[in-house]
């Protein structure tokens, strides 16, 4: 039966202008003025070459939204109508038919009025004012006397502090500034009839594994019977009366199914339904699914110094992920099929948990959905990073409501791991040296700090305990700090010795904290990608395009350093772009296996970053453009279950096994040292026991093997069957020559197959991008060697061009 209340989108008719102007043009909803004006051919594609200043000029406009939609009898007979604005981009006065209806200054939150009194019958009007963010910022920043320390953003008056908008969309160290106005999440006109359901949550009161009883907490407006229904056969539906507003059901489920994360189980979901109805009928309905399992995160004092670490379903489960930044300067271009591979890249990659990083947004509804039904779990920060902000109490009921509205709505996700209050505002006041950059007189530093120490210790911390009280909540990230190794034992750590402070690669096996949440270094994309946003003439490093692109100012200095100490000069450009990833990939693969090795001291490694929201010279793993680089192959490789690790000691190599599987495995350790030619000039192999959610050191290579030219290679066997394997060459090529593998690639059955004749240091195979990315990418391949590669999705044609090449073909000859 359809239910009584009804709910419709307004997403069509829309119109803008910038304020003042003459002339209306389309607008689409959910949308914002970048691409608006981009649609109708009045700026330039904001992503191909040296676009971005010459589109600052939007940021300084006002902007006017306008839409005009009709009203029935039958749903202005309603007992209540409501517009409800899901998301205005950010200071928006809005008007409906003429009159004043709301003003909203945070992007972040959702507004619901009662407009059954202003409506008519036939046409109405909505106006939108979207006045200026960095306007707005500039008269707050006369008005206070100082600036705040929010250093990633490019405006001059640091506006982002000022407004509750995406701290990103002012600037960062890898993304623009486009600072966007708009109507960015839909708007509803909801009528209700009768009655409405407003939320639906529920609390897991037992687990095992004999039933799981879980409570349905139903927040409804009128009154009648709710019903909780599930679609898994066997869970019987409850009905219960609904009075004072609320309506509370308990279920029993026999045998449950746990959900898991990625790696460890299945993330099964049960699916409820809520029906509200009386005598007359449906009144309204709300669906929720509910994963069944338990989250502990652990971090107090234990005999080393202070751990954290998550336990899923009882068990102490090592982190492996990333660290997510919004996918697109403008969110609306976010499609959720983009959504959808984003989670596919990320199981692909082994992984099992991302974190939603506080420059970025709060993520849609979908996002969560994917999270929940493909088993990553979310480490959720609150929208606050590296600056100090306001303490005004008109602030800090802005940002309650905001909190309130988001802990509500994610609450109910099984991927919701953990609640973070801000992204290294602590550390920004330990050791950032404020005080003394934006030269803040006596008393104001310490007055701002302790504001701020309300905000994320208080504030925050009060609300999760109120609204969503079994999730963890830290006030800031990290608690450790890595300007002090001692700190490596206390809490979380964001490592940036390796490339803030240019530390060496290798530093990332000797800093080892409990818990790695941020640490990266840089990359080009593919030559393929540079391709899509320069012309031919700025494909050079340090071009003017390219450091438009680069937002890191010693960006590329870094990277040519380490890539040619590493592997050597590169050939031409096109080498650079490739090497640059190589390097990235190489030096994060000592710090996964590292951190893995070092379970349970360390559990968990988040690196920064997953992904970009503009075509970009960063710290991702994957570009704008969805194309791999070779870090998410490295990930994949280094985050799967079972792996082999080659430690280097002070007398060899120690040889680890790092499981993350729930059983124990019998198997065949072999390990070999070859020359480049395919010749074993070292053999030792022996039986081996792995034990599950375990690491542990389970042979030697001696120093005198170690010192040998060549290839070490270990490999887990098992019945005939390769479970894993470990190639590492000797010594950095730039110290050996590369000898010409003889690489030959080609099509067959719809997948790419490549042979080397002698040793293939980081293969790299390129099909038409359209086809996407293969299964694996940039590995090494042995002397005789021929391996079938797979697309990750789908069949290549018969006919597709490959090309495969190796790291001779990148490197000037010595």
């Amino acid at each position: 039966m359809t239910p009584a209340t009804t709910r419709r989108a307004i997403d069509s008719g829309w119109t803008f202008r910038r304020y003042g102007q003459d002339d209306w043009l389309p607008a689409q909803v959910p949308g914002s003025n970048f691409t608006d004006l981009w649609r109708a051919g009045l700026i330039e594609d904001p992503y191909f070459g040296d676009a971005e200043p010459r589109l600052e000029w939007i940021e300084l406009a006002d902007w006017e939204y306008r839409c005009t939609f009709d009203v029935t009898e039958g749903e202005l007979a309603g007992d209540a109508v409501a517009l409800v604005f899901d998301g205005l981009d950010t200071l928006c006065d809005v008007q409906l038919n003429g009159v004043a209806l709301l003003s909203a200054d945070n992007m972040f939150r959702t507004y619901r009025i009662d407009v059954r009194d202003r409506l008519r019958v036939g046409a109405n009007e909505l106006a939108l004012h979207f006045r200026s963010p960095v306007r707005y910022g500039e008269a707050r920043r006369a008005a206070d006397g100082f600036c705040y320390p929010a250093e990633n953003d490019k405006t001059v008056a640091r506006a982002s502090v000022h407004v509750r908008k995406a701290p990103y969309h002012f600037g960062w160290d890898w993304g623009p500034k486009y600072i966007t106005a708009g109507v960015w999440r839909p708007v509803w006109l909801d009528v209700v009839r009768r009655g409405r359901i407003v939320d639906v949550q529920y609390r897991i009161n037992a687990l095992d594994d004999a039933q799981a009883v879980v409570t349905f907490d139903v927040e409804l407006e009128g009154s009648g019977t709710v019903e909780i229904a599930c679609d898994v056969a066997g869970v019987a539906p409850v009905r219960v009366a609904a009075g004072a507003g609320k309506a509370t059901a308990r279920v029993v489920i026999a045998a449950p199914r746990r959900w898991w994360p990625n790696g460890l189980g299945d993330p099964f979901l049960y699916r409820f339904t809520a029906t509200l109805s009386d005598a007359a009928g449906v009144i309204d309905r709300a669906t929720t699914r509910v994963g069944l399992r338990t989250i502990r995160v652990r971090n107090e004092p234990d005999a080393a110094g202070e751990c954290f670490e998550i336990e899923v379903n009882g068990r102490r489960t090592f982190m492996k992920g990333a660290n997510y930044i919004p996918s697109d300067s403008f969110l609306e271009r976010v499609t959720p099929e983009r959504y959808r591979q984003l989670f596919r890249d990320a199981v692909d990659a082994n992984m099992n948990m991302l974190r939603v990083w506080g420059g970025g947004t709060y993520e849609s509804d979908l996002f969560h959905d994917l999270a929940d039904e493909h088993g990553i779990l979310i480490w959720q920060d609150f929208m606050f990073s590296c600056t100090l902000y306001p303490f005004d109490a008109a602030f800090l009921a802005n940002v309650a409501e905001e909190a309130r509205q988001q802990i509500r709505r994610l609450r109910r996700h099984p991927s919701l791991a953990l609640w973070c209050g801000n992204n290294e505002v602590a550390l920004g006041v330990a050791h950032w040296n404020w005080p003394t950059t934006f030269a803040y007189p006596d008393g104001l530093f310490d007055r701002l700090v302790a504001g701020n120490r309300d905000l994320f210790e208080r504030l925050l911390r009060d609300l999760v305990a109120d609204h969503d009280p079994d999730r963890f909540y830290m006030a800031s990230s990290p608690i450790g700090f890595w300007n002090d190794p001692a700190d490596d034992a206390r809490g979380d750590s964001h490592y940036w010795g390796v490339w803030h402070g240019e530390d060496p690669l290798d530093a990332y096996a000797k800093r080892i904290p409990r818990f790695m949440s941020e640490y990266g270094f840089q990359s080009y994309p593919d030559i393929a990608s540079v391709e899509r946003f320069t012309d031919p003439a700025d494909r050079v490093v340090g071009s003017d395009v390219l450091a438009l692109h680069q937002k890191h100012p010693r960006g590329d200095a870094i990277i040519g350093r380490f890539l040619r100490e590493h592997y050597g000069e590169p050939r031409d450009f096109a080498a650079f772009c490739t090497l640059s990833q190589l390097t990235q990939a190489d030096g994060l693969r000592i710090a996964f296996e590292a951190h893995r090795r070092a379970m349970p001291w360390c559990m968990g490694s988040l690196y920064w970053q997953f992904n970009d929201c503009f075509p970009a010279i960063s710290w991702s793993s994957i570009d704008y453009y969805g194309r791999w680089k070779a870090l998410h192959y490295q990930a994949a490789r280094s985050f799967a279950p079972l792996i082999l690790s080659a430690e280097a000691v002070a007398d060899g190599f120690d040889i680890h096994i790092v499981s993350d599987r729930a059983d124990t495995i019998d198997a065949e350790l072999l390990l070999d040292v070859i020359d480049y030619e395919g010749v074993s000039t070292w053999r030792w192999q022996a039986p081996v026991t792995i034990t599950g959610n375990h690491a542990a050191v389970s042979a030697s290579v001696p120093g005198s093997v170690a010192s040998r030219p060549g290839v070490l290679v270990g490999r887990i066997v098992r019945g005939g069957e390769e479970l894993t394997r470990d190639v590492r060459m000797l010594n950095d090529p730039v110290r050996c020559r590369l000898l010409d593998p003889a690489l030959r690639g080609w099509v067959e059955e719809g997948a790419v197959v490549v042979r080397a004749e002698r040793f293939a240091r980081a293969v790299r195979i390129v099909v038409d991008a359209g086809h996407g990315n293969l299964a694996d990418n940039y590995f090494d391949l042995l002397p005789g060697e021929e391996r079938r590669v797979p697309l990750r999705r789908g069949l290549l044609p018969a006919d597709a061009p490959v090309s495969v090449s190796s790291m001779v073909d990148w490197i000037e000859p010595a």
